[in-house]
């Protein structure tokens, strides 16, 4: 089988016939019905827009030619053409669906009254255009968007690390634009290597003993005796953390499952 994606507690995981949603926690099996098209073997990523639970809760799927949609409960996929680039990342922010693309192209999905996309014009800081990236992070940190883009110069790339930024998309002005923040204050940011799973933004982070103004990347457990690395925005990120966000980045959508975080608040439904 191919992984998806995990959304709201499941991963989501499709073979030449079917999708499947196993939940995290229980192992509880969900299998939406038969796919009605060949496009199935070209699908790379699928997100959930609500809990399974939820009256309203879909599956979207995404392949290279179109868009699925299941609504939990029905007994049948709608297909929608997509034409344009690989879907990189999509984060929920404010009731709206938020897609990056694999050029950093921002969109909005809508479901009603059919399923669509819609490019977001955005307006990038000067900084985010010079030296080498990686492919960017979309995390909801309470009422902001973010991006987290891991930066190298072009004069560090034999064996120096890179850094962390993070940019808020400020929808004040038009176009919106990324705006650099300098410090998280009391936020903590959740990433994973892979963009088909889920990011995530905590406050208060030293309630459970976390440490503020940092990101927590998982680790692989036979690398590493820590489970995970956590680094200072605006630190540099160890050399291991670094060139494994790079190779990962070309081979997102065709590598296995690795470590990932899931977050128990969001997959029950509790804001708190």
């Amino acid at each position: 089988m191919r992984y998806l994606g995990c959304s709201y507690g499941y991963l989501i995981f499709s073979d030449r016939r079917h999708c499947h949603l196993v939940d995290v926690y229980t192992g509880t099996k969900v299998k939406p019905p038969k796919f009605q098209s060949e496009c199935n073997t070209l699908i790379y990523l699928g997100i959930l827009t609500a809990p399974l639970n939820s009256t309203n809760s879909r599956l979207i799927l995404f392949s290279r030619i179109s868009m699925l949609q299941w609504q939990v409960g029905t007994n049948s996929w709608t297909e929608h053409p997509h034409v344009g680039e690989l879907i990189h990342q999509i984060v929920l922010f404010k009731g709206q669906m938020f897609a990056m693309d694999f050029v950093q192209r921002l969109h909005t999905i809508h479901i009603a009254p059919e399923l669509s996309m819609q490019e977001v014009a955005v307006m990038w800081e000067q900084s985010m255009l010079v030296g080498l990236h990686s492919k960017p992070w979309l995390v909801v940190c309470g009422d902001m968007l973010l991006l987290v883009d891991l930066s190298v110069s072009m004069d560090q790339l034999f064996g120096f690390p890179g850094t962390f930024q993070v940019f808020r998309l400020d929808f004040s002005v038009e176009p919106a634009k990324w705006v650099k923040m300098d410090k998280l204050d009391n936020w903590a940011l959740f990433l994973t290597n892979d963009r088909r799973n889920p990011t995530f933004s905590c406050m208060n982070p030293e309630r459970w003993g976390g440490k503020s103004n940092y990101i927590y990347v998982p680790t692989k457990s036979e690398d590493f005796d820590e489970p995970w690395t956590a680094i200072e925005v605006g630190q540099p990120v160890p050399s291991s953390t670094h060139r494994m966000s790079f190779s990962s980045a070309a081979t997102a959508h065709c590598s296995p499952l690795n470590s990932l975080w899931v977050l128990p608040s969001l997959v029950y439904g509790v804001d708190q």
